[in-house]
């Protein structure tokens, strides 16, 4: 279908793709990050980059961060599905429908984060499938093996994702001043 698009064969795009050395799960998880940065950059230049004025111009920026790496780590639930569902609780049923679910998620939200499509519902179902993380995975892993900082991070990143809501509750308390309430 692309090959012959392009006038080639699809040999000779797989041959394109190999001579990358790459493995397939890879190659796709770069790929997939690759196609969401260039449909973010296309939207922020097209849309947010002519009414920013100064350092708010970097500001559009930030979904990209959060974006990304979020759909390379749908693509790699996707593509590894067997190495990801050994971490899914053994109380679970269906590990593999879970790790499906998850990465589908992932992508979807990453997706609407990117083009600015229903952002609040996708960052916030985000946020609560990473709280549900934490809960069933990571701190029933700390307690087993306290030793692990693999799970330790997941706590982290709950930490940080709680700090960043205290930041947002701080700036909707502003008023027309530009102060926040408590100041």
């Amino acid at each position: 279908m692309l090959c012959n698009s392009l006038g080639g064969t699809d040999a000779e795009l797989a041959g394109c793709f190999a001579s990358f050395g790459l493995p397939g799960d890879v190659l796709w998880v770069y790929v997939s990050g690759c196609l969401l940065l260039l449909i973010g950059l296309s939207k922020i230049r097209k849309d947010e980059l002519p009414r920013a004025r100064g350092l708010d111009k970097f500001l559009p920026f930030g979904r990209l961060f959060l974006a990304i790496p979020m759909a390379a780590f749908g693509k790699e639930h996707l593509t590894d599905t067997a190495g990801i569902a050994t971490i899914v609780p053994q109380g679970m049923p269906a590990h593999t429908f879970w790790v499906y679910l998850v990465g589908i998620a992932l992508i979807a939200a990453a997706l609407s984060i990117t083009t600015k499509i229903q952002p609040r519902p996708a960052a916030t179902l985000l946020g609560v499938m990473f709280c549900c993380f934490v809960l069933l995975i990571h701190i029933p892993n700390i307690v087993a093996q306290p030793g692990n900082r693999f799970f330790w991070s997941g706590c982290a990143t709950l930490r940080s994702a709680a700090a960043l809501l205290l930041l947002r509750d701080r700036r909707s308390e502003r008023g027309a001043t530009g102060r926040c309430g408590a100041c």
